[in-house]
């Protein structure tokens, strides 16, 4: 998972797309197809359609979650958080050694799991 540290945040970019870019719900995709676990980009694609960074009403993510996961109290490798965002909030993929999602920074990092901070959903 090292690549994909450090990417900057784009909307509708993907991990591997050669942008050097991603978008939180690409990265965590990315990461769980890595694990080997379901990665959702088509059940989301027509999001990329009908809106674009500025009008993306964010409440949808936890929609999306709520509709397609179950809300789990611990961070369990291959769940996916919530996390607080610049912008709201930022999906990121629990990993053995902690949580790999969109920063502050607008880049990608790799930190352990923050006590407290943010969501974890086990996704069906």
């Amino acid at each position: 998972m090292n690549d994909l540290i450090g990417l900057a945040y784009g909307w509708a970019h993907r991990p591997g797309d050669g942008s050097g870019k991603t978008d939180c719900f690409q990265l965590t995709c990315e990461v769980r197809r890595r694990m080997g676990l379901t990665d959702y980009t088509d059940k989301f694609a027509w999001v990329y359609d009908k809106y674009v960074d500025a009008t993306f009403p964010r409440q949808l993510v936890l929609r999306w979650l709520l509709e397609n996961g179950e809300r789990i109290n611990a961070a369990l490798p291959g769940a996916v958080a919530l996390m607080p965002g610049a912008s709201g909030a930022a999906l990121g993929a629990v990993t053995d050694h902690g949580v790999i999602f969109l920063g502050v920074s607008q880049n990608v990092v790799h930190t352990p799991v923050p006590l407290g901070a943010g969501y974890y959903f086990w996704m069906k």
